[in-house]
């Protein structure tokens, strides 16, 4: 009688129940499953099961978002309204366009790298000569909030989720 070792790998993906506006968090359990056979007779000799939970924040600020604001002017440093729409594609990348009457206050509109800090996210564009152009981005009590250097108005401000 010989005993062989098998080996079964499974990726099972285990999502909430609760899916309240594509906000939910994915879960992937990894799953091992080890079989330890008698051949002679197909029974089986003892069977072990090891479980690694891996949880993933599936992004929950995957979308589109808008805010319409007071900021002071790159042309003439006069306050001037700006739209802000923002598409954040990743957790690591945003993409930022502006609406405004002069090219100055839209020549920092890109792509955004999107670094977590704490409970926000840090935008940083192309430019990044000081912080003034960055944004932050934070969700709390299921509302998406900005707040910028660039804006007239630097306490958090509620964004549309489009």
């Amino acid at each position: 009688m010989k005993n062989f070792l098998i080996l079964f790998p499974f990726m099972l993906i285990a999502c909430s129940d609760k899916q309240k506006e594509n906000m939910e968090k994915t879960t992937e359990k990894e799953t091992e499953i080890y079989f330890t056979r008698n051949i002679d007779n197909n029974t089986d000799d003892s069977q072990s099961i090891k479980n690694t939970e891996i949880t993933t924040n599936n992004n929950d600020w995957k979308g589109s978002y808008k805010i319409s604001t007071k900021a002071n002017s790159q042309y003439d440093n006069n306050e001037t309204n700006v739209l802000y729409s923002i598409t954040v594609e990743s957790d690591q990348k945003a993409i930022l366009s502006i609406g405004a009457e002069h090219v100055e206050d839209y020549w920092c509109e890109g792509e955004y790298h999107l670094i977590k800090e704490d409970n926000t996210l840090h935008a940083k564009g192309k430019c990044d000569q000081d912080d003034v152009d960055d944004f932050y981005l934070k969700n709390e009590n299921k509302k998406y909030y900005i707040r910028s250097k660039r804006f007239t108005n630097r306490d958090w401000q509620e964004l549309k989720k489009e």
